[in-house]
């Protein structure tokens, strides 16, 4: 994973300013998840970017508050299963936030962490992740 990141953190800046933006907000993992796996990947790829290109990273802004099952399904079933798994736990307002993911599949988990970002007041929210996946 950390060969992905620094990746990513390379070939960041040949598709997005990184200088735009304020902070990178990774996506989060339920907490059980997490232990499970014993890192976030979203975390990883976001440390990586951040520490390269000097932007903070608020790995504690945004948290899953519910458990969601592995995403399956069409655009709608995956907006069902992340609707209000997101909360923001930091002050955002009036930062432009870069969200930061492994993978885009329909974009349902991106919005919704961006959605409960924008709802606490962060003035944009942007996102960069290492795959698409259509």
């Amino acid at each position: 994973m950390r060969h992905l990141a620094q990746l990513l953190a390379e070939a960041a800046p040949q598709y997005l300013s990184l200088q735009d933006w304020d902070g990178l907000v990774p996506v989060p993992l339920h907490w059980l998840r997490r232990w499970r796996r014993g890192f976030n990947q979203a975390e990883v790829l976001a440390r990586a970017v951040g520490a390269r290109h000097r932007l903070p990273v608020l790995a504690g802004a945004l948290a899953r508050v519910r458990p969601t099952p592995q995403q399956h399904g069409d655009l709608e079933a995956r907006r069902r299963n992340v609707r209000e798994a997101f909360a923001v736990r930091a002050v955002v307002t009036g930062r432009r936030l870069l969200l930061v993911d492994d993978v885009f599949t329909t974009g349902a988990t991106a919005d919704a962490c961006a959605a409960a970002l924008l709802r606490a007041g962060a003035a944009e929210v942007g996102v960069l992740t290492l795959a698409r996946v259509e």
